[in-house]
């Protein structure tokens, strides 16, 4: 059950997170970039010999044999690495920023519980968040 819901929020928190940013006035070719559309596979085969090297990287395991190999393997290997190193340092990059209070915001709206923000989120996060909750609070009507 646990996946179907990952798979479900999977493919709805990126739409949703990209009409927020149009609305706020994204411009389109940033917007575009940000998708990602281009990587996207279809996820019916279960994870691909390059997600299991990725996760080793990230979990700190040997490499996989099919990551021994050049390609894509080693590659995402190298990147789960990297990617569990960096997690370790203080996170200032405004995009990751902005995506973290995107997803807190979607989640405390969906729980209803924006208030519960503060309690766990560093200040500038928790305000960011509180903003997001706030678009999805209000049903948006068609104008006349």
């Amino acid at each position: 059950m646990t996946l179907y819901r990952a798979t479900d929020a999977a493919d709805m928190v990126p739409m949703l997170i990209a009409a927020y940013c149009q609305r706020v006035g994204m411009v389109a070719d940033t917007l575009e970039s940000y998708l990602q559309a281009s990587q996207q596979h279809d996820g019916a085969a279960g994870p691909t010999d390059a997600e299991r090297s990725h996760l080793a990287g990230l979990l700190g395991e040997e490499a996989p044999k099919a990551a021994g190999e050049r390609g894509l393997s080693r590659i995402r290997y190298r990147r789960g690495q990297h990617w569990a190193e960096n997690a370790q340092e203080l996170e200032e990059d405004p995009q990751k920023l902005f995506t973290k209070a995107c997803l807190h915001g979607l989640k405390a709206r969906l729980c209803d519980d924006v208030d519960a923000l503060d309690s766990y989120l560093p200040p500038h996060v928790a305000e960011m968040a509180r903003k997001v909750a706030g678009v999805l609070e209000m049903p948006q009507t068609a104008p006349a």
